[in-house]
């Protein structure tokens, strides 16, 4: 009896071991399927994120260049 309590916590957490184990298992293959709504939904907004970013950053670049062409042309036309 004694020597089954001293093997409880280390059979404890080998069964913990083993449970954690098949969780990642399980849980690679579903994400490996395609992953699940959960997946599907973070995948999609991180998109629109970096969609809604890069626009942005042109907007940005486009507007700049074009207040120095137009600076530019105001420059010109004031020295005729």
């Amino acid at each position: 009896m004694e020597n089954l309590n001293d093997a409880f916590p280390l059979l404890f957490l080998a069964v913990l071991l083993v449970a954690i184990f098949a969780f990642m298992i399980v849980l690679y293959i579903r994400l490996k399927r395609g992953g699940g709504s959960m997946t599907t939904i973070a995948l999609g907004a991180t998109d629109e994120f970096l969609n809604k970013d890069r626009l942005r950053a042109s907007e940005t670049i486009v507007n700049e260049n074009a207040g120095k062409k137009f600076k530019n042309k105001n420059i010109a036309s004031s020295s005729k």
